[in-house]
């Protein structure tokens, strides 16, 4: 399902399914309402009710989780790539108080993401929550306010958003934003385009405001859930044992400029 979105979110969680929606039960419906959830559900199905709604609230808790990234950190991540914005940020830095400003033609990023959140009751693995995050950014028409060695300012521009969801492999949401930049917007205190090594020690200093809004969620992990023992009744049934070779880890994320 496609749709267009007019509010500007600020994350791809916000994007998906709507800045202050409730994320996580949108997003078990998504997985219950799908064959991925109906595959889930298959491998909970011998556990006791109150542990099966546990465990699909807390994989969706942990899975939007996973999904809340920035959409301008990602994008400021593709364009640590961007030839022009890199020389420019390494000149600014070497005159200091200068500013340069890039015309950014008419490009594309993608990035794509492969969260995971393993379920596990007794120790034994039950069910693996398996997503894919795919965001393309269609900028057009914007210029890039550099100094010392930052992205400080985005001019006026155009920029198309668009997120897709997959659960277990297939696609099941897509949502789609328009950005219009009407004059400058400045980014105080700027965002680095370069290595910290290559800074002075004092821009150094406030590196982890720049970590929080570029790199959240950068590595992207796979969040495991465990629940205690289940007391043993007739009728509670048995977890599966857990499948030879332990958990997979997930897919590092890639970013790619066209």
């Amino acid at each position: 399902m496609t749709t267009a979105v007019q509010d500007h979110p600020s994350t791809t969680l916000d994007l998906l399914f709507g800045p202050g929606q409730d994320a996580p039960g949108a997003l078990a419906h998504q997985i219950l309402s799908t064959d991925a959830g109906g595959n889930l559900g298959r491998a909970l199905e011998n556990l006791p009710t109150a542990t099966r709604e546990a465990a699909v609230r807390e994989a969706t808790t942990q899975a939007a989780g996973l999904l809340d990234v920035d959409l301008i950190g990602l994008l400021v991540a593709g364009w640590r790539a961007h030839h022009d914005l890199t020389a420019a940020a390494r000149h600014t830095l070497t005159a200091p108080g200068s500013t340069e400003l890039v015309d950014l033609a008419e490009h594309q990023i993608t990035t794509n993401q492969q969260p995971s959140v393993t379920v596990l009751v007794d120790g034994h693995r039950v069910a693996i929550l398996q997503l894919g995050l795919s965001v393309v950014f269609d900028v057009s028409a914007l210029v890039a306010g550099i100094s010392g060695g930052r992205l400080a300012a985005l001019h006026s521009g155009r920029c198309d958003v668009t997120a897709t969801l997959a659960i277990q492999g297939t696609n099941v949401v897509t949502r789609q934003a328009h950005f219009e930049l009407p004059g400058i917007i400045p980014l105080s205190p700027g965002i680095r385009l370069l290595p910290a090594r290559d800074y002075p020690f004092s821009a150094k200093r406030d590196e982890s405001a720049d970590n929080d809004l570029t790199q959240r969620r950068a590595a992207v992990p796979e969040d495991t859930i465990e629940f205690p023992p289940i007391p043993r009744g007739p009728g509670t049934g048995t977890p599966p044992p857990p499948r030879p070779g332990g958990p997979a880890g997930p897919s590092p994320p890639t970013t790619s400029m066209g």
